[in-house]
């Protein structure tokens, strides 16, 4: 999904969120906001896709600011609260069948798709005692487009290859159980976390963070600091892996955008989990409000 006119004041209300968050001298904000004004006036907007623009103000944060890892506190305790979630979840799932436990994670993958802390999605104000309620209400009202049978289906006789891509801190630790399903069911997993910190992605500290590796799957870092997976920045192996795996299942609305364009490119499978953040994405689907989707892209 390419920018629309409606994205703009999103992008910078996002700005704005982290900025406050971060408790800026007002020089470096009014810095910020300038240069991020300056450069929604002048490149070609509606070219690209939003997560392409966001990740340009954000650059332009960290480099006026200093900050190369802002956040990090939160992200460290969304990654506790997610650890401690998806242990008790996967306990949760122990007696269910393999298709009942696949789709049970599938939902809850979806459901930590609400931790990404900008503003369009929980919000930079995030408070951690409150994750787990929040997270078990979105999971039971359950997915208004499903099409975790057809995911099911793919992987459940095993020997496909799969690409994970993965979005938030705190959201991975339940990808991880997901992750951890498919391999039991005898297919190879490699996921892909960002190249550097931006917002609530996840980098490699994060897997490391969460033990992703014990869910029996490699895991590999994308080009840099983009939100989502970057189609311009992506790497020679990041290339490799999207021609040569049976599905591709990408998680959040930023690699929705970044495949509902390019997804003619791909010779698998694509599956997107996620929460929509606007109106506009929901409005894809014939809803109003903010949706939770496990969508077949092709």
């Amino acid at each position: 999904m390419l920018t629309q006119t409606e994205c703009i004041p999103c992008i910078l209300d996002d700005l704005v969120g982290a900025i406050k968050l971060l408790n800026l001298p007002l020089r470096d904000s009014e810095r910020i906001l300038s240069e991020a004004l300056l450069y929604l006036g002048e490149i070609p907007k509606f070219q690209f896709i939003p997560p392409h623009h966001i990740t340009r103000v954000h650059r332009i944060l960290k480099r006026i600011s200093g900050i190369d890892l802002p956040f990090l506190q939160l992200r460290y305790n969304c990654n506790r609260v997610g650890i401690e979630l998806a242990s008790r979840i996967s306990r949760e799932c122990d007696n269910f069948s393999n298709s009942e436990r696949f789709a049970s994670l599938v939902r809850w993958s979806i459901a930590g798709n609400l931790l990404d802390f900008r503003t369009a999605g929980a919000g930079y104000g995030l408070e951690i005692r409150n994750i787990e309620r929040m997270l078990r209400d979105k999971a039971k009202k359950g997915l208004q487009v499903d099409n975790t049978v057809a995911l099911y289906n793919l992987l459940r006789d095993g020997g496909r290859k799969v690409l994970y891509i993965l979005d938030n801190v705190g959201e991975i630790a339940m990808d991880g159980i997901l992750i951890n399903e498919m391999v039991k069911l005898r297919n190879s997993v490699t996921a892909t976390v960002r190249g550097g910190v931006i917002t609530s992605d996840v980098t490699v500290d994060d897997a490391k963070d969460v033990d992703l590796a014990s869910s029996g799957v490699a895991v590999v870092a994308e080009a840099s600091d983009t939100l989502g997976l970057s189609w311009e920045e992506k790497t020679k192996e990041i290339t490799a892996l999207l021609n040569g795996v049976d599905a591709v299942v990408a998680k959040g609305q930023a690699n929705f955008c970044v495949f509902s364009e390019h997804k003619e490119e791909i010779p698998g499978s694509i599956f997107c989990l996620f929460t929509t953040k606007c109106e506009l994405v929901s409005g894809i689907f014939g809803f109003k409000e903010k949706v939770s989707l496990a969508v077949r892209l092709k």
